[in-house]
């Protein structure tokens, strides 16, 4: 059979281009279509490579995850560690979606003059049917992608958070913040953050009304701050880098979501401030204060 390496290298190129495309859909991943085009392009000419050279090296699992992640840092110019991870899981998990579509498109279709070159199919036809599969596949995952997002909703994201401290307790609104990875550096504690005002049934009065006095080291008379053990939690946010909260520990929280989650070694933030300006909410809370502990 005859194979043209310009047509196998515009096939790989156009598949590339919607795998990457809906690796960044997933990854919510800023994108640049010249970015996108170029990162496809490198992989379609690393699938030549695999045709014309014949090195053992090249056809590795070491070399194909070294282009993998050459064509995520194109792609997406990101050079923070995590998120570049994150970017290269995506990529794969959305490959092998849209391999297994092919294999399922080439065993119903079940064309003739497939060559099985080394690891790769080889032919006009199958190729015809992966790029397929790929908009199959970019469909799909499209529409997935917009459930999942359609079905995270207020109900899901706030809950019901309850502290108990010193023989007092206070129920409060809170929202489940994925990006909130706040800790105590020093315990390494999670950090539940709480306006101040919802806090006005367990803490002193005074004390919520000199927080910044509390911060900047000017102890008020009328209220023994000690007794608090307050601990100053750094933070960072858009536009305040070097923010700090006061923090103290309470007795034990509760968390009512699907299921009643108990914790007894987190701190709760005092924020000066208002979370929500709707008032839908009063306190943050990350993904790993749901863990529970106790």
């Amino acid at each position: 059979m005859t194979i043209y390496l310009d047509v196998v290298l515009f096939e790989n190129v156009v598949l590339n281009y919607i795998i990457i495309l809906s690796t960044a859909i997933i990854s919510k991943s800023q994108i640049k279509l010249a970015r996108i085009i170029l990162s496809s392009i490198v992989g379609g000419i690393f699938s030549i490579l695999n045709y014309v050279i014949r090195i053992s090296f090249i056809n590795s699992i070491l070399f194909k995850i070294l282009i993998s992640i050459i064509m995520m840092l194109i792609a997406f110019q990101n050079y923070n560690i995590n998120k570049l991870l994150k970017q290269i899981i995506f990529f794969y998990l959305v490959s092998f979606t849209f391999g297994g579509i092919a294999f399922m498109l080439l065993f119903f279709i079940n064309p003739k003059g497939i060559i099985m070159d080394g690891t790769h199919f080889v032919g006009t036809y199958p190729i015809k049917v992966a790029v397929l599969a790929g908009g199959i596949g970019f469909i799909i995952i499209t529409i997935v992608s917009s459930m999942i997002k359609n079905r995270i909703n207020k109900k899901t994201i706030i809950c019901e958070l309850e502290i108990f401290y010193e023989g007092k307790n206070k129920k409060v609104k809170t929202m489940l913040d994925t990006g909130n990875l706040l800790k105590e550096p020093i315990s390494n504690a999670d950090v539940v953050i709480v306006e101040k005002e919802s806090l006005e049934d367990i803490i002193s009065k005074d004390i919520l009304e000199n927080i910044t006095n509390i911060i900047t080291g000017k102890w008020i008379e009328s209220e023994n701050v000690h007794s608090y053990k307050f601990k100053l939690i750094p933070f960072s946010s858009l536009g305040n880098d070097n923010g700090l909260l006061i923090g103290f520990k309470p007795d034990y929280i509760k968390i009512y979501n699907d299921e009643e989650v108990i914790r007894n070694d987190v701190l709760i933030g005092i924020y000066d401030g208002k979370l929500s300006k709707n008032n839908l909410y009063t306190s943050l809370i990350g993904l790993n204060v749901l863990e529970e502990v106790v």
